[in-house]
């Protein structure tokens, strides 16, 4: 009977998965972190605020995901880029429509039909970044 020994953990999809959740949690507290500071603190405007915690949570997840999560230490990094906000806005909006449809079609309060939402968004964000933007070559 053969067996399957582990040789690089790096490889294996449940293990990145996994990173890409934490990545996920850490850039959440990143993103809240900054909008709380920009908000309470500084006293800016709320969206303005929230676009800037976007926007530098966009960069952490970025940079997480692609040295972290996918290992990817080469490449060409404007081109990553690229194509990491082009599926974040693409995945954001399936999560809006998912998000939006639970609120106004099914009736579900906005707290909890965040939840499925959040969960669609993180699916397809780890998909395509995993077979687009991080792919191997």
């Amino acid at each position: 009977m053969k067996r399957y020994r582990l040789k690089n953990l790096k490889d294996i999809p449940f293990i990145q998965l996994i990173k890409f959740g934490i990545v996920g949690c850490i850039n959440t507290g990143v993103s809240l972190a900054v909008f709380y500071i920009l908000y309470n603190w500084i006293n800016i405007n709320e969206y303005i605020s929230n676009l800037i915690a976007y926007i530098i949570g966009l960069i952490n997840s970025f940079f997480w995901n692609k040295l972290w999560v996918f290992q990817k230490n080469g490449g060409r990094i404007i081109h990553e880029a690229i194509y990491f906000f082009v599926i974040f806005v693409f995945c954001y909006g399936i999560q809006f429509l998912c998000f939006r449809g639970l609120v106004e079609y099914a009736k579900i309060d906005a707290n909890w039909a965040q939840i499925p939402a959040m969960i669609v968004y993180t699916i397809f964000n780890y998909i395509l970044n995993k077979f687009i933007t991080f792919k191997n070559k």
